[in-house]
C-alpha cells in the first residue's frame, strides 16, 4: 500500500527541493531526468505541491496516483487483519526511534564515505535517534555530487537506506585519481566536494603539489573515494612584446598579447628596453588559475 502520488516538474532538483522543504512538505524516490525532476509526495500534500510551483513555467503534473483508497477497501473487508496491522505497526514505531546502521547501495555506492558525511551533517548518526533528520537537505546535496542522477532516502526498521545510482558511462570508471596542481602558486581557493583537501587557501603551492586527496576519514578510520572540486591559484607570469617603437598603442597590444594566455588577470606591470631597431615591453602579470577534477 502506497499513499503517495508521483509529480514531474521541469526544475532544478536543489530547487525544487528548497521550496519544498521551506513548506514542510516530505518528499520520497528523487530522480533528475534531463530538464525534468520526479519525485513523490503524501496525498494530502499534493494541493501544497500544487500551489508552490504554480506559476506555467514549471510544468507540473501528476505522472502516477497512488493505491491507498484501493487498500482501504480491502482494509474494511478484512478487519481481523487490521488489528494485527495495527498491532505491528505499534511495534514498529517503537524500532523506528532509532537508526543503528547507515547502508549506501547502488552504483554510486563509491560515493559511500561522502554520502555519508551528507548524513551526519544533516542531523543523522549511527546509534541515534532518527528525529532531526533533514532527508529534503541530504537528498538535494547527494543529487549535487558528480555522476549522480538519482537519490532515495528510505530508513526499514532501524536500518537507513540510500540508494544512489550514476551516469552509467561514467560512474562505473571514474578514477579515484587526486587534484594535482599544474604550476606554482598561492591558493586563493580549495573545495573539495567528495574526498579530502590537503592544502588550505592561503598556502603556496608548486607544480605537482597535491591540492585534494581521494579519501575521507570517520575518526580515525581512512576510506578511498573519488576525488571531486575545485581549487583557484594565484599565480604570477611574465611576457615580452616587441614592437618598432615605444606608444600607446603598442602598449596596449602589449597587454593584450599576455590575455591570450591567462585564464584572469588581477593585476599588471610593464618596463620598456631598448632591443634592436624597436623596443621590447616586458609584462609582469598576476592572474587567477582554476583547476578541477570529476566536477560536471
Amino acid at each position: 500500500m502506497t499513499d503517495t502520488a508521483r509529480i514531474k516538474i521541469n526544475s532544478t532538483a536543489e530547487g525544487a527541493l528548497r521550496k519544498l522543504k521551506k513548506a514542510g512538505i516530505g518528499v520520497y524516490n528523487c530522480q533528475k531526468s534531463g530538464v525534468a525532476f520526479l519525485f513523490s509526495v503524501k496525498d494530502k500534500d499534493i494541493k501544497k505541491v500544487f500551489a508552490i510551483f504554480e506559476k506555467p513555467c514549471y510544468n507540473i503534473s501528476v505522472i502516477r496516483e497512488s493505491g491507498k483508497n484501493r487498500f482501504l477497501g480491502k482494509v474494511f473487508a478484512r478487519i481481523g487483519l487490521v488489528a494485527g496491522a495495527a498491532l505491528f505497526i505499534v511495534a514498529s514505531a517503537v524500532s523506528n526511534l532509532f537508526v543503528f546502521r547507515i547502508s549506501v547501495t547502488g552504483s554510486g555506492s563509491y560515493l559511500a564515505p561522502e554520502i555519508k558525511r551528507i548524513v551526519y551533517e544533516t542531523g543523522l548518526k549511527e546509534f541515534s535517534y532518527y528525529k532531526g533528520f533533514d532527508a529534503p537537505s541530504a537528498t538535494g546535496r547527494i543529487l549535487a555530487l558528480p555522476q549522480v542522477t538519482f537519490c532515495n532516502i528510505r530508513k526499514s526498521g532501524s536500518v537507513l537506506r540510500i540508494d544512489v545510482q550514476v551516469d552509467n558511462e561514467l560512474g562505473g570508471t571514474a578514477l579515484k585519481t587526486p587534484l594535482v596542481s599544474d604550476r606554482a602558486g598561492k591558493l586563493r581557493n580549495i573545495v573539495a566536494v567528495c574526498g579530502t583537501a590537503v592544502k588550505a587557501s592561503g598556502d603556496a603551492v608548486n607544480a605537482g603539489d597535491i591540492l585534494i586527496e581521494p579519501y575521507v576519514t570517520a575518526g580515525e578510520t581512512r576510506t578511498d573515494c573519488l576525488a571531486a572540486g575545485y581549487a583557484e591559484l594565484e599565480c604570477t607570469g611574465r611576457g615580452e612584446y616587441l614592437a618598432p617603437e615605444e606608444t600607446e598603442e603598442n602598449l596596449k597590444s602589449a597587454y593584450a598579447s599576455v590575455l591570450l594566455d591567462t585564464d584572469g588577470i588581477i593585476s599588471r606591470s610593464h618596463t620598456v628596453e631598448p632591443c634592436g631597431d624597436g623596443v621590447k615591453y616586458v609584462i609582469d602579470f598576476t592572474y587567477l588559475h582554476k583547476l578541477s577534477i570529476n566536477m560536471r
